[in-house]
């Protein structure tokens, strides 16, 4: 289903510091009109969505809003309800967002996984625009993962898809990933790993990434093979993905996305799929930065309610 240019979603991005808001008109964002607040970190989740509703209440004073899309961490049913985990925001588990939403707004909210909305925002508005397919990674604290086959979400069986940080780069239980498991992709390929591999090579131990990331434009050796490893963890995993999912493009989001070299990226990626992809590796990084997530909530609220009147 095509967008509607010719109707205005509102886009809600809820983070554990902060939640952002904003119209989107179609596929574009009115970045004029962007609110962000606090998150509320309350016992319930009443002072979430009371704040969630009010920011758009804002936003309808200036734009004629059709419907409400909403990005948020944690696992989304089908009924729009947190189920399981939702990260550093505990109050949220198990809260009914679409039902609680919609009676305080009185139109049709669409709540989804952050990252999965990340991904959708780069489908549809972003640098995985030109593709049917495309997976995105986002490289940050952690790894986040969105899958897009056939214009849509790959959800899951049970809304578990696109956890992709939690592939197995090997069994040598050398690194303890947050999930509890060993040796995940999450483990060496995000912020966290990249910064665990610098302290293995680096005099100074307590070195963050953006320490490095100076040494390395200005020629360390050892911060050169520090950022070349990684490069290798990164391209570890997303050769698993190719060989296993075969899309189009892998669109690199995430605070990371900026120090990866694509040229270099890319073939070392080559090198490690099955011959018949070698030829089709294809890593962009992605253009909607941290709007992303806002951005694909919107344009899935604009599909669904689309969808909606068809039925």
């Amino acid at each position: 289903m095509p967008i509607n240019n010719e109707v205005t979603t509102v886009g809600i991005d809820l983070g554990g510091t902060k939640i952002a808001a904003a119209p989107v008109q179609g596929t574009n964002l009115i970045s004029s009109e962007i609110r962000k607040e606090a998150t509320p970190h309350a016992e319930n989740s009443e002072e979430i969505l009371d704040l969630m509703a009010r920011m758009v209440d804002e936003i309808s004073e200036t734009n004629k809003i059709s419907a409400v899309g909403i990005s948020t961490a944690g696992m989304v049913n089908e009924k729009g309800e947190m189920i399981g985990s939702c990260g550093n925001i505990p109050a949220w588990k198990g809260t009914k967002v679409k039902k609680e939403l919609e009676a305080r707004l009185k139109m049709p909210v669409f709540v989804e996984n952050d990252a999965n909305c990340a991904a959708y925002g780069e489908f549809m508005a972003g640098s995985g625009k030109n593709f049917k397919s495309m997976i995105m990674v986002t490289l940050g604290t952690g790894i986040g993962g969105g899958i897009i086959f056939n214009d849509q979400i790959w959800r899951g069986a049970h809304f578990g898809g696109g956890e992709i940080g939690h592939l197995k780069l090997h069994s040598n239980k050398t690194r303890r990933c947050t999930c509890g498991a060993w040796d995940c992709w999450e483990a060496y390929a995000s912020g966290t790993g990249l910064n665990n591999t610098a302290r293995t090579f680096m005099a100074n131990p307590n070195i963050d990434n953006y320490q490095l990331m100076d040494l390395h434009k200005h020629g360390d050796e050892d911060a050169i093979e520090v950022i070349s490893t990684w490069h290798d963890h990164v391209a570890q995993g997303i050769a698993t993905l190719a060989n296993s999912f075969d899309p189009e493009a892998f669109v690199i989001g995430g605070g990371l996305a900026q120090f990866i070299n694509y040229p270099k990226l890319n073939k070392k990626i080559k090198d490690k799929v099955v011959d018949a992809l070698k030829a089709h590796v294809n890593v962009v990084e992605g253009n909607l930065e941290n709007d992303s997530g806002m951005i694909g909530a919107a344009c899935l609220a604009n599909v669904e309610l689309a969808n909606q009147v068809t039925v």
